[in-house]
């Protein structure tokens, strides 16, 4: 077993919501359909069902929230998941290779603002814990990954592809995990956060492709 965590001031969940808004309207304002809509579907039709629904349930994620918190556990794991979603969102944006690296600066450039400004701004600092309790199993983690880059090369035969989807998964988990780090929101090392960029959302975004690519790419057409 092994743990995640972060601690952080209730601030936090200020500074993010306003990056929250800015995003979402960028996306709208880009008539960036897909990606919106995969904001919202991840975080809450995943992360959401997931981190609230059986870990939280189950007692896998454990809270500390502070007294009189408003909406308690529910509403604190509504934001977090919506919060999650602005991966999902960025992988798909990548999936349109439009605009590559302005939505990947303004997504690193959002994280670091909301972690650094929870940290030096003293808005309110009523402690929170949200932690984790994970099964050391990397060897599953890893066989995922590789069966789905596999998919993706047996369907669609292009190594520059895969690896570009590769670096895309890497990059977004990196560019949040980072942005903790640093801040002083989630304890570990350097080489902890790059063994788990390489494999975190990586499990993911080769089926999240497949699907963009065989059914929801021609939608952004109209």
């Amino acid at each position: 077993m092994y743990d995640v965590i972060r601690n952080f001031g209730l601030d936090y969940i200020y500074f993010d919501i306003l990056f929250l808004i800015v995003f979402v309207f960028l996306l709208i304002r880009s008539k960036a359909k897909i990606p919106l809509m995969a904001l919202f579907a991840g975080g809450l039709g995943i992360n959401f069902l997931i981190d609230w629904g059986i870990w939280y349930h189950s007692g896998l994620r454990t809270i500390v929230l502070p007294e009189n918190f408003l909406g308690g556990a529910f509403l604190f794991f509504l934001w977090f998941s919506i919060s999650y979603g602005v991966e999902y969102a960025y992988v798909f944006l990548m999936f349109r290779r439009k605009n590559i690296w302005r939505w990947t600066g303004i997504v690193f450039a959002g994280w670091l603002l909301v972690a650094l400004l929870s940290q030096l701004v003293l808005l309110n600092d009523s402690f929170i814990n949200t932690t984790r309790h994970m099964s050391d199993l990397r060897w599953l983690r890893i066989v995922i990954v590789v069966l789905g880059y596999g998919l993706v090369y047996l369907l669609k035969r292009d190594w520059k592809l895969v690896l570009y989807l590769f670096f895309i998964g890497f990059l977004v988990h990196f560019m949040m995990e980072f942005s903790l780090l640093i801040a002083g929101i989630r304890p570990g090392s350097f080489l902890i956060l790059l063994e788990n960029s390489l494999i975190e959302f990586n499990m993911g975004v080769p089926f999240f492709y497949l699907l963009w690519n065989k059914l929801l790419k021609k939608y952004e057409k109209r």
